[in-house]
């Protein structure tokens, strides 16, 4: 790609001054980014990989070469040899701009031989005091693998994609140098766990990235640069757990309490709610209560949808309507709309709204109550005129169960006579 912008100038003069990596570095990422591991045969005979010494181990999982030291995971196994690969970069600067350089190790492993390794550049960051960034990166084949790379080519500009963003995410050489202003805002200790080149980015051009590194956040930082609309949500609300020193053991856990606290209507920006002694109780009770509000907007949509429906229960009900009959006590009466279904559903907790009984052809549903007081819903067969269940309280049956399937059954006649006239 052709150099067009006064950056993109400035990164193709600098590219071609880095050095290439020390010995040091190739040293650390053979030690630090690749396997390490010991053979053992039937026998117990143990062959470390990495200098060929030759032993007996009993350990059975890890074991450390008598000879050059090395700590190594035990295989049981006959093979002789084996390759890896891996990533690693380093940070460093020229011509005031940060560089991150992204280098592809392969070593070589042959039982009985001492380990050979070597390292391969395939794409360099660069990024300037103001967050800026551009790529100068190995070309891309057609291949079929993500990092299938032109391997004789040359660096040069590449505009960035998803392939030099992943590879980038790497060990990083914990002996880095940065540019002053990165310097400044912090940047410094160990990389462990963060995308390089996103926290560059965000400590040059995010003020809220700055407060959080400097405060030693680090794992609050990191979920932040991967969940940027939670940090721009609730960054003010974070910032009322940094004045009162909270320590969040959990920040993905707090995030969602805080979500759940916003969705029970709590004062997010008050420290008695966003700084709790017991995170995780507060969370799993919070979330019970996001529960319960989502289940009553559920059935209230329900309920809404239900209405739509009003006129079609309206034809298959309607010649029942103003039906009842009592023995002087309990009073049972067919239902007469659709909200009350639900009504009578909500006020016993059970099904009879929400799985739309009032819709089913062949049943009526009626309420037994003894003053204002609901006792039992009963469903009626509309083809036998037998009474299908009958259901009080959490469809539990009450103590006039017996009572309300007689009095229905002797009064069936009324509901036949309703059915042809």
């Amino acid at each position: 790609m052709k150099a067009k912008t006064r950056l993109q100038h400035k990164v193709v003069a600098a590219n071609e001054r880095l050095l290439p990596p020390t010995e040091k570095q190739e040293t650390w990422a053979f030690r630090h980014c690749v396997s390490h591991y010991a053979f053992r045969t039937k026998s117990g005979g143990t062959t470390c990989m990495d200098c060929g010494h030759k032993w007996n181990e009993s350990s059975k999982k890890t074991c450390r070469c008598p000879h050059c030291g090395a700590r190594l995971e035990i295989k049981d196994t006959n093979r002789r040899i084996y390759r890896e690969k891996a990533y690693f970069s380093t940070l460093t600067t020229q011509d005031s701009l940060q560089v991150q350089r992204v280098f592809l190790l392969t070593a070589n492993f042959h039982k009985g031989r001492k380990a050979d390794s070597h390292s391969m550049e395939v794409a360099r960051y660069w990024i300037d005091d103001n967050g800026k960034k551009e790529v100068t990166a190995l070309k891309r084949s057609c291949g079929y693998y993500m990092d299938s790379f032109v391997m004789d080519g040359r660096l040069e500009l590449r505009r960035d994609n998803h392939v030099y963003r992943h590879i980038s995410d790497c060990y990083v050489y914990p002996y880095y140098s940065v540019i002053p202003k990165l310097k400044r805002n912090g940047l410094k200790g160990s990389l462990a766990g963060f995308e390089p080149t996103r926290l560059i980015e965000a400590l040059l051009t995010d003020s809220r990235a700055e407060t959080m590194f400097k405060a030693g956040r680090k794992a609050d930082l990191n979920y932040f640069l991967q969940h940027q609309r939670d940090l721009d949500m609730y960054w003010n609300t974070y910032k009322i757990a940094l004045r009162n020193d909270y320590h969040i053991s959990d920040i993905s856990l707090w995030v969602d309490y805080i979500r759940s606290l916003e969705r029970c209507g709590k004062d997010i920006h008050n420290a008695h709610y966003v700084c709790p002694s017991d995170l995780p109780t507060e969370h799993d009770r919070y979330q019970e209560r996001v529960m319960a509000i989502r289940e009553r907007e559920k059935r209230e949509e329900q309920r809404k949808r239900a209405r739509e429906n009003e006129k079609r229960f309206q034809e298959l009900k309607g010649r029942f309507f103003g039906l009842t009959f009592t023995d002087g006590l309990i009073v049972i009466s067919v239902l007469e709309s659709v909200d009350e279904y639900y009504q009578e559903g909500n006020a016993l907790h059970h099904c009879v709204g929400q799985c739309e009984y009032y819709l089913k052809p062949q049943s009526l549903v009626l309420s037994a109550r003894i003053g204002n007081r609901r006792i039992e819903t009963v469903e009626l067969s509309l083809d036998t005129f037998k009474v299908l269940q009958s259901r009080g309280l959490c469809n539990q049956s009450t103590e006039y169960h017996d009572r309300i399937i007689r009095l229905v059954q002797k009064n069936a006649r009324q509901i036949r006579k309703r059915m042809t006239a």
